[in-house]
């Protein structure tokens, strides 16, 4: 008899879960700078002329590559652009955005020319993948 409401409610957990995750992936492949390479400097990826829509919230996650060993992506950063309560038509922007890498990221890069990463949208219900005119690392002095 108790096994009825316990699996109801693991049951209703589940798709709780499953719901909440409505993310949305960008890849990009990027060259990486002797400097960073080198692990000489922090690197910094730049995301220049992304589209979003007019006062959009968004938290983007940047992911390494996935690792052959434990079939997961690193996180090399969490960025976010603060935004109000959506309009039913917003117009589109062009923005760019700037995100400092962490340890994680110039560890990955050593010794390497190019890398490809992957840029989640958390909670993207409903919306497009992130359009980006043009992506790059630069140094961090």
């Amino acid at each position: 008899m108790r096994t009825r409401p316990l699996l109801a409610v693991s049951l209703a957990l589940v798709f709780n879960c499953a719901a909440a995750e409505h993310a949305v992936e960008t890849t990009i492949h990027l060259t990486i700078p002797k400097e960073i390479a080198a692990q000489a400097s922090t690197p910094v990826l730049h995301l220049d002329g992304v589209q979003v829509r007019a006062d959009e919230r968004l938290t983007i996650e940047v992911l390494g590559p996935r690792d052959p060993h434990t079939k997961t992506r690193p996180i090399l950063a969490v960025a976010g652009q603060v935004g109000s309560t959506p309009d039913p038509n917003p117009r589109m922007e062009s923005v760019n955005l700037v995100i400092p890498l962490n340890e994680k990221a110039s560890r990955l890069f050593a010794k390497r020319s190019e890398i490809t990463l992957t840029l989640r949208l958390r909670d993207a219900e409903g919306r497009a993948a992130l359009k980006v005119k043009r992506a790059y690392l630069k140094c961090c002095d």
